[in-house]
């Protein structure tokens, strides 16, 4: 079973390099919450996805927010997490392309890779899976978003141009 005071102190070191929870719609940001249900990952994403967006995510943009949103990579039951090598191994030409903008372009990038694996790597993430963000012109990202046995999910969004 999770243990929040083993999982926090990972949850702030990826907020360190990737932001708090935002609603700019530019940059990264990192989500974490609980949750009562395993079984809506990709709803609980979309979510945060929206809530990054925030002023920007409205009835005549929602469409264009949407068109690039899909799910690009889910972690296989049994797969050993390598959540760098995962990014680096998306077969979506899209998603790939972004990948740099979370381990390389960031500021401190190699604290940044070093907390993407202490959370997504970690023994109690129960579900993985990586979408596809962006407006379809401009604007390109992912974000990831893993379950933890207690049902706590944390997302990591990164929207760039």
């Amino acid at each position: 079973m999770t243990d929040k005071k083993e999982i926090l102190p990972l949850i702030e070191a990826l907020e360190k390099v990737y932001g708090k929870p935002s609603g700019t719609g530019f940059g990264s940001a990192v989500f974490y919450k609980s949750t009562k249900n395993d079984g809506a990952l990709e709803s609980i994403a979309a979510n945060d996805y929206k809530t990054f967006m925030g002023d920007q995510w409205n009835a005549e943009s929602e469409a264009r927010w949407k068109s690039v949103w899909k799910l690009v990579y889910e972690r296989s039951t049994g797969t050993n997490p390598d959540i760098l090598a995962e990014l680096n191994d998306l077969k979506d030409a899209d998603a790939k392309r972004s990948v740099p903008l979370l381990t390389e372009f960031v500021e401190h990038a190699d604290q940044g890779k070093l907390a993407l694996a202490a959370v997504f790597n970690h023994t109690d993430i129960v579900k993985f899976q990586v979408f596809n963000v962006g407006d379809g012109e401009a604007l390109a990202g992912l974000l990831l978003c893993g379950l933890f046995s207690d049902l706590s999910v944390c997302s990591v969004i990164c929207l760039m141009d």
